[in-house]
């Protein structure tokens, strides 16, 4: 998970986030901390926010309503 991360932040890909706690955000990458193991996410709703990767349940490229 880690490599498809670095992946979305290097090339500032919006992503979405599914957690295991049932929350989910859609967003870029702004800051990514493999050794900590942890992310910031500038939520397009929420702003930044932290994530550990422990959290995370599924990560995929975020799609806009209109690419479905």
């Amino acid at each position: 998970m880690k490599d498809k991360i670095r992946i979305y932040f290097e090339q500032k890909i919006k992503i979405h986030i599914d957690c295991y706690n049932g929350r989910y955000y859609n967003g870029e990458v702004i800051e990514f901390n493999p050794d900590k193991g942890f992310i910031i996410l500038k939520d397009r709703v929420l702003g930044e926010m932290p994530i550990m990767f422990e959290d995370i349940q599924n990560i995929e490229k975020y799609k806009e309503r209109d690419e479905e």
